[in-house]
This record gives structure tokens, C-alpha cells and sequence, in this order.
């Protein structure tokens, strides 16, 4: 417990460190080149290496939201010498009754092992001192959970996640550069963490009672052995473990012989599903998004033709195929064309053209969005990328807007949002940084599945099929593994979302 207090008073000594260097740090980077635009006045910014969003909105006074309004591109990372245009500050409106909200990092001496919760009268347990939104509650009234016998006052969920907490005491926070803290590993993990305490604040002020035991698991598997021997695991409601995939398949195995719910957070493996009925797989696998696509079309580009582009350098070679399969299996009007060139033959000008294009490097893609392009005035088009090209650098946004380019992912974060900008600025109050993918994952699990627990007890694998959820950057759908009734649950959802107005904007 000892290197535990160490580690996050250490945090907390970072974040008091780079709290008392910005004001200083805030001065130096603000711009006085300015510039016009549209009628509206803008400051000149360049962005440096280890600048965050965050940074740049203190040091002008504006607001993130506000800076990503007028610079979409950072919604795909910062980027260094990258030009931003930052809007001149209005006068800002203070609450005098709002007063600043604080984290207690600080765990009790005497155990390796996080506990938090309400105050129960039963229990002596202490609700901590955070906060954040109160999301909205779920859209779908489920018939389901009629049992009120599977109703707890209280919970108990135990989280496990590789903190390194070894590597603490060679943490120096004095000595350190950026390029060691990005190598630390005791803060690789952290965010998910810390947005997963940010849904148990969220849900414990509506009422849900927890008592939350958080372990420190890294590659050990003696270390996991002693750890399933604990009680805390046995009497567990609900395991969530962000582990390496030999520890989860140790875990899972302990979990499936004592019916306790484990969810594996963010492997992509399908086979972590396979032959136990308690795993749920919060990330997608792979072999889904083609389905997921195809229902998204089927739904909203059926009186289009279809031109999937077979790209004979890209990895998994029967991807076009097995796309062509399930839109035939839906009706659709499908072409698949070998390569670009005849591809562009088979456009259509009385019919709304949907290309499916398959590229994993930067060059093929950018030269097949430029053909395109220069093609959009006579032809309706509607530029589809996979797998991951919202990981491919260097794509010019003018041609991914005049292609009304779709793209397909497992998450997405929609800053314009009400709830998500309400998670930012609660995430930025309390750990002084801008939330990252890990961050808004902790969240959504945290809240997803801490709020079935709370609405359907320890039944809530029975319901969760039917149960839907407002999250900030993952959507769930589970379904069993293969309709197999020993296997586990997948989430099966991709999100489907395009440019429009040089915006990105959810369309499923």
C-alpha cells in the first residue's frame, strides 16, 4: 500500500508541477500574430511538440470546444508546426456560486487494494469526494429484471489493471523529460482508470452503491494465482480486467467457475469470447465490421450502386469479397471493380455512387481520394475508406469533405456533444489533463455496465442484448459469440460517421 500512496501522491505532485510551469508556459506560447477571417478575428497559433488542447484554450482564454469548431483536423490528434486558428476570447461569464471541486487521490495506508464507495449504513463505506455529469438516463425502458430478489443494496466490482506499481519508487518527477514520462509505464494505463472513477462518481450520485477493490496486474502469473485466491474476487458482482491476454484467459477461466461477469475492455481477439458464457468483449472484433457496414448501407445507400475497389496490395486479400457477399446477401447493388481504373468506368450519373475503398498506407490512399475529386461535379459520389483510416496521416481534408467521406471505427468522440463536453471539462477540472481514447474507454465501460448492474442486478447478463446506453465514445451491442450459448458476449457495433461541412458527424 506503501508504493501505492507513493504512486499517486507522485501524480499528484506531477499535476502540481505542470499546474504551477503553465502559467508561466501559457505565456510563452500565446501568439500575437493575428489573422482575419469570415468577419471574425483570429490568433495565429503554431503548435509545438507537447502542446495539448487544453494548453492552447488556457493560454488564449477560450474554450476547447471552441477551438475545435474552427479547426476540425485536431479531432485527429495535434500535431506539431500544425497551424491552428484561435478565435479572440469573449468576455467570459463567471458563477459566483460555482467552486472549484477536488479529487482525493489518497488511499488509506496498510493494503495494496483501492476500496470505494457511498456511505452505507450497513457498510460504513465512504462515497468519495468526486463528481461529474449525471448522463442521461437510458432512452429504452427494457422489460427485463423483473427479479427483484437480483436487486443488491450493494455491489462489489473489482478492477484489475497492469499500474506497474514496481517502477514507482524510480519515478523522478524532478529529472524527468517528456520523452521518459512517455515511457513510464505506471501512467500508460492510468487514464482508463481514472475516466472509470469518473462513471462510479457519476452513478454513485444517482444512488448505486459500490464497493470497488482495484489491483495492480501486470504479466505475472504467480501474481494472478495469488490474486484468485483472494476472497474479494470470489464474492465479486462484476470483474473488469484491462490485462494482458494470458492473465485474462487465467482470470476469465476463475470467473466462468464461480458465474462471475468479467469484461475484457479492449482486446480485439475473438477468441477470448470462445467456450465462456461470462466474458463480455467491449471491443469489437475485426470480422464484424464488414456486417456492421453492410447493415448501415443497407439502410441508408440502397438506391445507390455500390463500387467496391479490389486493391490487390492491401493485406487481407479477400476483404472485397466477403464485402460483396453480405451486400448481395442484402439486396444491394454491388459492383466490385479491380482497382481504381475500372472503377471509375463504372460510375454511374443518374445514381448516387457509393465507393468502398480498401488502403492501409497514406500514398494509395491520398491518390485514389484525389482521382475522385477531381470527379465530384460529375458524378454523385460518396467516398467509403476501411479499414482504419482515421489512423492514416497526411489525407487532405478538402478531399475527404467533397467526398462526403465515411469512415468506419470502433468509437467515436463527438466533441459537439452536450454530455461529452460536460466529461471534458469534469476530466480536465480534475486531473488537470485532456481525457485520450484510454480515458473516454474507462468511462464508457465503467458507466455501461455499472449501470446494468445497478438497473438489473446480478441478472444483467440475461438483459444486456436489449440494453442501450448513452456513452461518449463506444457504443455497445452485445450479442453471444456464434448464437452459442457457451460463449461469451461481443460487442458487435461499429461507428459509421462522415465529413460534412469539414465536420465529422455521427450517421448510425
Amino acid at each position: 500500500m506503501y508504493r501505492l500512496f507513493c504512486f499517486l501522491t507522485l501524480l499528484s505532485v506531477l499535476h502540481c508541477v505542470q499546474a504551477q510551469t503553465y502559467q508561466e508556459q501559457l505565456n510563452a506560447i500565446h501568439s500575437s500574430v493575428t489573422q482575419q477571417k469570415d468577419g471574425k478575428s483570429f490568433y495565429v497559433h503554431i503548435v509545438k511538440k507537447g502542446q495539448t488542447l487544453y494548453m492552447i484554450s488556457k493560454a488564449y482564454g477560450v474554450d476547447v470546444n471552441d477551438i475545435i469548431e474552427e479547426n476540425p483536423v485536431v479531432k485527429e490528434g495535434l500535431k506539431a508546426d500544425q497551424k491552428l486558428l484561435i478565435p479572440f476570447p469573449l468576455q467570459k461569464k463567471e458563477d459566483p456560486s460555482a467552486k472549484p471541486e477536488t479529487v482525493n487521490r489518497k488511499p488509506e495506508p496498510g493494503s495494496q487494494k483501492l476500496e470505494t464507495g457511498t456511505r452505507n449504513p450497513e457498510t460504513g463505506n465512504q462515497k468519495p469526494e468526486t463528481g461529474t455529469r449525471k448522463p442521461e438516463p437510458a432512452s429504452s425502458v427494457i422489460p427485463c429484471g423483473s427479479d427483484t430478489s437480483a436487486l443488491h443494496k450493494q455491489y462489489n466490482v473489482v478492477l484489475i489493471l497492469p499500474l506497474y506499481l514496481e517502477e514507482v519508487e524510480a519515478m523522478n518527477p524532478e529529472t524527468a523529460t517528456e520523452e521518459t514520462i512517455d515511457n513510464w509505464n505506471s501512467l500508460k494505463y492510468l487514464p482508463f482508470y481514472e475516466g472509470f472513477r469518473l462513471a462510479v462518481d457519476s452513478l454513485q450520485k444517482q444512488g448505486l452503491h459500490l464497493l470497488i477493490h482495484v489491483y495492480d496486474l501486470a504479466k505475472d502469473s504467480l501474481k494472478t494465482q495469488q490474486l484468485l485466491k483472494k476472497d474479494e474476487l470470489r464474492s465479486a458482482d462484476l470483474i473488469i480486467g484491462l490485462l494482458f491476454n494470458k492473465n485474462f484467459q487465467a482470470v476469465a477461466k476463475f470467473a466462468r467457475d464461480h458465474k462471475i461477469p468479467i469484461v475484457n475492455p479492449l482486446s480485439e481477439r475473438s477468441d477470448v469470447v470462445v467456450n465462456n458464457e461470462m466474458v463480455f468483449k467491449a471491443n469489437p472484433s475485426r470480422s464484424t465490421q464488414i456486417e456492421s457496414l453492410a447493415d448501415f448501407m443497407q439502410k441508408s445507400m440502397y438506391r445507390g450502386q455500390i463500387i467496391i475497389i479490389r486493391n490487390g496490395q492491401f493485406k487481407d486479400k479477400d476483404i472485397a469479397d466477403k464485402l460483396k457477399k453480405e451486400c448481395l446477401g442484402r439486396n444491394l447493388n454491388v459492383i466490385l471493380a479491380e482497382g481504381q481504373d475500372v472503377a471509375i468506368g463504372k460510375l454511374s450519373k443518374g445514381k448516387e455512387n457509393v465507393v468502398v475503398a480498401f488502403a492501409d498506407n497514406n500514398a494509395y490512399a491520398l491518390d485514389l481520394m484525389r482521382r475522385f475529386y477531381e470527379l465530384r461535379n460529375d458524378y454523385n459520389l460518396n467516398l467509403i475508406g476501411l479499414t482504419d483510416w482515421e489512423k492514416i496521416e497526411g489525407l487532405e481534408t478538402d478531399f475527404l469533405n467533397g467526398l462526403s467521406t465515411h469512415l468506419v471505427s470502433p468509437c467515436f468522440v463527438d466533441y459537439t456533444d452536450k454530455g461529452v463536453k460536460t466529461l471534458v471539462q469534469r476530466y480536465q477540472q480534475v486531473y488537470k489533463a485532456d481525457p485520450g481514447s484510454l480515458s473516454f474507454q474507462g468511462f464508457d465501460v465503467g458507466y455501461y455496465f455499472l449501470s446494468a448492474l445497478m438497473k438489473f442486478g446480478k441478472n444483467f447478463p440475461s438483459c444486456i442484448q436489449d440494453y442501450r446506453q448513452k456513452t461518449s465514445q463506444t457504443s455497445f451491442e452485445f450479442r453471444r459469440a456464434g448464437n452459442n450459448a457457451s460463449n461469451g458476449f461481443e460487442n458487435r457495433h461499429w461507428s459509421v460517421y462522415k465529413y460534412e461541412s469539414f465536420k465529422l458527424v455521427r450517421v448510425n
